[in-house]
């Protein structure tokens, strides 16, 4: 597209290339005063603009102000101001910050940079591209996904401002209409969860967004308590990773089912949605668990279990079972030392003897234990 401005013209007629170009469909963006546009004058005003020269030494361009060379009416920036430019046309995600240009989504971090870059795409000509005003700038990043509107777009060729017309979409991009939408490909489902399982989860799929990857719906199996969740992702592949990491972190049984789900008309194949069951133990990390009359803390969790044995100190494994009984430890208080430890729940004033004192401890010492019948246990 380009566009014309009406020029200063003398009183003759305007010649046959002046009628064409008026009759163009195409718009020029051309100087308020051309060089071709002045009626250069019969010799005797040559003459005199040749005493003006003599007399004051100088002449100036009527447009600008700048000095002239020669016999020049205006000068060679007035007289070449025209310029041309192909439509504009910005499509914005203010979701994620990300612009589309060739069949892509690209970042962006300043509006103003952005309408720049794409304006200087278009535009046919070294122009100097001004700020959009602050409240237009504003208003632009606060538009909501669904707004299409026109916009201006100020620059400055030579010693002239001109108004750029561009068309504004805000819409969402791929990843983003996802996470807007109730779309998903699997469905992670976490039996006997707790809060701190939920936290890594959520910001393990934090960390994927710029991947388009989001949590689009959470059910809760019982309204009040997030024991059993489903959370419904936006990929397969990654819906398996992170079942793969709750494991590897908190332990439990995988299972997996993929259902039929719908066909795809474009390709004729079976859309599956992918189910994952995880089933998590009972117990965590740093927990204290019963197996075979032996108390163990638990170091670690995966395929199997990593454990300490309270009596003896030494590290093992133990299988990966849905459930162990656990012990929750309590505070008790140190109340005799000799011939042997002794400690005392001050709540309940029940005595037990401990069985893996430490050298260090003081009567009326606070300690952190597990109980075992009438033995109790440092963790």
């Amino acid at each position: 597209m380009t566009i014309i401005m009406n020029s200063v013209t003398s009183d003759k007629k305007k010649s046959r290339s002046d009628k064409r170009s008026d009759k163009r469909t195409d718009k020029r963006i051309e100087s308020p005063i051309s060089e071709n546009s002045i009626h250069k004058g019969s010799n005797k005003d040559k003459r005199s603009d040749k005493k003006f020269d003599k007399k004051f030494g100088k002449k100036f361009c009527p447009n600008c102000g700048s000095i002239l060379k020669g016999e020049q009416e205006v000068c060679k920036s007035c007289s070449n101001q025209d310029f041309t430019f192909k439509d504009i046309h910005i499509v914005l995600c203010n979701s994620c910050h990300s612009y589309y240009s060739r069949n892509k989504w690209i970042k962006f971090k300043d509006i103003n940079s952005l309408i720049k870059t794409i304006a200087g795409q278009n535009i046919k000509a070294r122009v100097h591209i001004k700020n959009m005003p602050k409240e237009l700038k504003d208003k632009i990043i606060s538009y909501k996904a669904g707004i299409k509107t026109n916009i201006t777009i100020p620059v400055t060729y030579g010693h002239n401002e001109f108004e750029i017309p561009a068309t504004l979409e805000i819409t969402l991009c791929n990843k983003c209409s996802k996470k807007e939408s109730q779309y998903f490909e699997s469905i992670l489902q976490l039996r006997n969860s707790n809060d701190e399982i939920l936290e890594f989860v959520r910001n393990d799929v934090k960390k994927q967004h710029k991947k388009g990857i989001y949590i689009t719906k959470e059910v809760l199996l019982e309204k009040y308590s997030n024991r059993d969740i489903d959370l419904y992702l936006t990929n397969q592949t990654y819906a398996k990773t992170l079942a793969g990491k709750i494991k590897k972190n908190f332990g439990g049984i995988i299972k997996k089912n993929a259902k039929h789900f719908s066909l795809n008309w474009q390709t004729t194949k079976t859309v599956y949605r992918l189910n994952i069951l995880l089933q998590l133990p009972n117990y965590k990390k740093n927990d204290v668990i019963k197996y075979d009359n032996h108390l163990y803390k638990v170091v670690s969790l995966g395929s199997t279990i990593h454990v300490i044995d309270l009596k003896t100190n030494n590290k093992t494994s133990l299988p990966n079972k849905d459930s162990y009984d656990v012990l929750h430890p309590a505070i008790f208080q140190v109340i005799k030392r000799y011939p042997e430890y002794e400690v005392l729940d001050p709540n309940t004033y029940y005595q037990a003897r401990l069985m893996n004192p430490s050298k260090k401890l003081e009567i009326n010492q606070k300690i952190k234990v597990v109980i075992d019948g009438s033995e109790a246990w440092m963790v």
